[in-house]
């Protein structure tokens, strides 16, 4: 047992034979040694209510192909304070070994080799470009059973969240997940937030935690068409989890359909419902009764829909749920419309197209004593869906359907913008169980940041960043990254604090920064004294951008790196960490030289650059396990061009986030930009001014400077906007973010103000005529003056 390792730990610290023995023992080390095992003992087992994993690691004693798993824990603290009569050298030798356990916990990880991708059920289907629905996830021979589901799911939780996204779903086969307890602590272990369950038509029985349901509990003679979960409400969920506890005798498969598959048939097959339902969405129109009618399958009442018991508490707690009107029927049911809901809808994540709904299921299968199915929805214009269109698309979604037989244990994870699912009939028994989650937690769905339009902070330039849909780019992640953030490259380091928190008090709620910038520390330090003077109001109000350096690139030292970084900028986790070049160097330790730049041995006769022989591919799977271990909120990379970024496609579980380029009207880079589009990979510019930053470092001449263009003053002067700032607006409207660097408060503001306004895509096209396909930032050129030569580009 993994806590076996602390409890022997302890015991030689605190000699408890020998003193044992010699009747050493006062009452407050006997009451401590006592506490240090339950708090051994505690740090293995099953987790209390409510209680979010920190980190999970591998345990030191276990062997590396069967790992187990314990967490963290602030015991150094507690320890440390136990007891007047312990000794203060006891008491310190106590601690000294909870840190050196600490650490030594802290350098180890899950391996990845725990979990093995299954390709060839007959069950399964293939997309155009190569994705298995669903991927079927199964325990390798190095799998330890005795390591709970919970902590392995909270070790693998953005890898199992990316696959979903991916591939729509995520079959988890053979994992030891044997009831319903052990499913609602294992979805916990994803960190997803709570969600509610308002509105869902289906009637459910709480099973665990108010976390675990029953699924739909329609009698089994009853098919419960496709849908989204809970599309018709105003609030669906993210991830939508199922738990086979028994198997049905027959039948009960749980059918899925990759969404965007729909949407592209609707859109091939039938244009004008495709354009109708994108133009004006639909309403569902469902009548409920008082208490949940257990014979059919939308048979949930208002009680328990809206959680009230009278028809006057139903009208207060029904205002503002999305519905757009209500009406008491005589025998005390209730009827209600809806609000128009998007029904073809654009994936941000991904750039996908999604028929996201529950059109479908409404008009096919809404049908009781009280609900006419083909008068379930409708238009948002109030005009009824075409009969015969409805019934091709059921029937294309019935021919396409994946239908997997369940087996008992299994858990099947559905990304709910990306994949639809129904019920087969079914003889009993069967007992397959949901768990129904929002998106991650630990973020604001959205990051506020002002505009200085109408002064920092004030309530209209908040609007008018709201309003513009440049303002944000929505990751895979579905987290949400301010498209103009601070470039910190070539701040100075003592006015890098002051830069920090002055930009912060404008407005800025993104900072690019990187180990190799040097000024990570005083990055920290900024945002700590924002905080402090109340200029922010918590870490989780800004996004955060680091780097890995060259010399980090092996396994190993990418979690070092990582944690290096984040013990300067003085935070717990950053919203993400990029590889900074696709270059691996000999790796320099911290205390030898930091940053350790380009150059091995700078006192050398000849200082040059010295390669490591580590593959993209390793240093990737440890970025992965960053992302897994949330240090990492997002990962991505830097100065990669198509090739190496479709190579690392091939074999990442988590695909990169963000690419970030050297980008500006010189050098646009339309078809990386395009491939990334297409991969669902946002795309950050830096440099988007050109050549500024590069005159003094003699890589560029002041006549390169994208500034000066005639095209680029006439497009300025037209909008009544700096040439710096019509540039910047080329560039999130293009598809990107900027990072612009700058210390000076004027030109702080005017690189943030640029939202508000519009380029016309005739003035796009202008700007866009001004590419030259001119690179500033090119290791094949500035390495030779290291006595190297590092092309990465060619």
């Amino acid at each position: 047992h993994p806590s076996s390792l602390l409890v022997s730990r302890f015991s030689t610290a605190l000699d408890l034979p020998q003193r044992a023995a010699a009747g050493a023992y006062t009452q407050s080390t006997m009451a401590l040694s006592a506490r240090l095992v339950v708090l051994a003992l505690s740090l293995f087992p099953r987790q209390s209510a409510g209680f979010q994993p920190r980190s999970w690691v591998q345990s030191p004693t276990a062997p590396r192909t069967a790992p187990r798993v314990v967490r963290h824990v602030e015991i150094g603290e507690s320890v440390s304070t136990q007891g007047d009569e312990l000794s203060n050298g006891l008491r310190s030798e106590l601690s000294e070994v909870v840190r050196e356990i600490q650490h030594e916990l802290s350098e180890r990880d899950l391996d990845d080799d725990t979990f093995q991708i299954v390709e060839g059920y007959p069950f399964q289907t293939y997309q155009k470009d190569g994705r298995a629905f669903p991927l079927v996830i199964t325990p390798s021979a190095s799998f330890d059973d005795s390591v709970p589901m919970d902590a392995w799911v909270a070790a693998h939780k953005e890898t199992l969240l990316q696959l979903s996204l991916s591939h729509g779903a995520v079959l988890l086969r053979g994992f030891p997940v044997p009831d319903a307890e052990a499913f609602g602590r294992s979805c916990e272990g994803l960190d997803l937030a709570m969600t509610t369950m308002e509105g869902s038509a289906a009637p459910r029985t709480n099973i665990y935690k108010d976390i675990v349901f029953t699924s739909n509990e329609a009698p089994p003679s009853e098919k419960i068409p496709f849908h989204h979960e809970m599309a018709q409400t105003a609030h669906p969920p993210n991830y939508v989890l199922f738990f086979c506890e028994t198997p049905a005798a027959t039948g009960g498969e749980t059918p899925i359909i990759l969404s965007e598959e729909v949407a592209e048939y609707l859109e091939v097959n039938h244009p004008g419902l495709a354009n109708d339902l994108e133009t004006h969405g639909v309403k569902y129109q469902r009548t409920m009764p008082a208490d949940d009618d257990p014979e059919s399958p939308i048979g949930k009442g208002w009680r328990s829909t809206f959680n009230v018991q009278t028809e006057e508490e139903l009208e207060v707690a029904i205002q503002g749920s999305g519905y757009e009107s209500w009406e008491w029927q005589p025998n005390g049911d209730l009827k209600t419309v809806t609000v128009a809901q998007p029904s073809l809808a654009f994936d941000p994540r991904t750039g996908r197209t999604l028929f996201f709904n529950a059109v479908v299921a409404a008009y096919v299968g809404w049908e009781d004593s009280r609900n006419d199915p083909k008068k379930s929805v409708v238009l948002g214009n109030g005009v009824a869906l075409d009969d015969a269109v409805m019934m091709d698309v059921d029937r294309f979604m019935t021919e396409r359907r994946v239908a997997f037989p369940w087996e008992a244990n299994d858990v099947l994870l559905i990304d709910n913008r990306v994949a639809m699912h129904s019920r087969n009939t079914f003889e009993r028994p069967r007992r397959v169980l949901a768990s129904l989650w929002g998106a991650r937690a630990g973020r604001q769905p959205s990051i506020p940041y002002l505009n200085v339009r109408g002064g920092a902070g004030s309530a209209d330039s908040a609007d008018v960043v709201a309003t513009d849909p440049y303002a944000e780019l929505v990751l895979r992640s579905g987290d949400r990254m301010p498209t103009v953030g601070l470039g910190l490259w070539k701040v100075p380091n003592d006015a890098t604090a002051d830069t920090v928190v002055n930009a912060l008090k404008l407005g800025y709620r993104h900072l690019d920064c990187a180990c190799d910038y040097g000024n990570e520390a005083e990055v920290g330090e900024g945002i700590k004294r924002a905080i402090a003077e109340g200029v922010i109001g918590s870490r989780g109000d800004i996004w955060v951008t680091s780097k890995l350096w060259n010399t980090y690139h092996a396994a190993e030292h990418v979690p070092m790196a990582m944690e290096k970084s984040l013990e300067d900028l003085g935070l717990d986790y950053v919203d993400l960490y990029l590889i900074h070049f696709p270059i691996a160097l000999k790796f320099v330790p911290f205390e030898e030289r930091y940053p350790p730049e380009w150059v091995y041995d700078p006192d050398a006769a000849e200082p040059r650059m010295e390669y490591a022989r580590v593959s993209m591919q390793e240093t990737w799977e440890a970025m992965e396990k960053l992302a897994d271990n949330g240090k990492a909120r997002n990962i991505g990379l830097c100065n990669v061009n198509t090739q190496g970024l479709r190579d690392l496609l091939n074999y990442a579980r988590i695909p990169p986030a963000v690419l970030q380029v050297e980008r500006h009207a010189y050098l646009q880079q339309s078809n990386l930009l395009r491939m990334c589009e297409e991969e669902g990979i946002a795309v950050t510019g830096f440099s988007p001014l050109g050549s500024s930053s590069y005159v003094e470092l003699d890589m560029a001449t002041k006549s390169d400077s994208a500034l000066d263009e005639p095209i680029v003053a006439a497009v300025a002067a037209k909008y009544d906007k700096s040439p710096a700032q019509v540039l910047l607006r080329w560039g999130v409207q293009t598809g990107a973010s900027v990072i612009p660097k700058s210390v000076k408060q004027n030109r702080l503001i005017e690189n943030l103000d640029i939202f508000g306004f519009s380029l016309s895509d005739e003035d796009i096209e202008k700007l866009s005529s001004l590419e030259k396909g001119r690179r500033f930032n090119d290791p094949g050129d500035f390495t030779q003056g290291m006595n190297s030569f590092c092309p990465i580009y060619d």
